[in-house]
């Protein structure tokens, strides 16, 4: 009785490994749900909250793929860099690579969960690994130099 069990015990857990293999897979393959037009839009309200700025934003496809990278400039005549913002093209997160700081607005939040909607129900299974995903950073160097102390005074 036990060696007829063997063969359906392997079988199943043949199964189960190739279902985790294929699982494994379909992440990597999840298409992505926004376009570049879009990803501009939604640097646009992740920074300024609303998306009438979204000539101020710049793409950069070099910066940190496969996220949307823009570089944000200020308009004429005083033209200034205010940061570079990158955008995760499954869940539309934004964030400002300059201290890598996840942005939150009003209005990014709801178009994020329009995005959320577009997911299968497969693929929602992947959605949390999907915004855990960040761009690389520009992260400014500190001074190592520590503040003087006070000294304290003897009376």
């Amino acid at each position: 009785m036990v060696s007829s069990a063997c063969p359906h015990f392997f079988t199943l857990i043949g199964f189960g490994i190739a279902l985790c293999h294929s699982a494994t897979t379909r992440a990597a393959e999840i298409p992505w749900k926004i376009d570049e037009p879009t990803a501009q839009r939604l640097a646009a309200e992740g920074d300024h909250g609303a998306a009438p700025y979204l000539e101020l934003f710049d793409y950069d496809a070099n910066l940190s793929p496969p996220f949307f990278v823009y570089y944000g400039l200020t308009e004429p005549p005083l033209e200034r860099s205010f940061g570079y913002f990158a955008v995760n093209p499954w869940t539309g997160d934004v964030r400002a690579l300059w201290g890598c700081r996840k942005l939150s607005t009003p209005a990014l939040r709801k178009s994020q969960a329009e995005i959320r909607k577009r997911f299968t129900r497969e693929e929602l299974k992947q959605y949390t690994r999907l915004r855990r995903l960040k761009p690389e950073c520009i992260v400014e160097r500190r001074s190592l130099t520590r503040p003087a102390q006070k000294q304290k005074q003897i009376e």
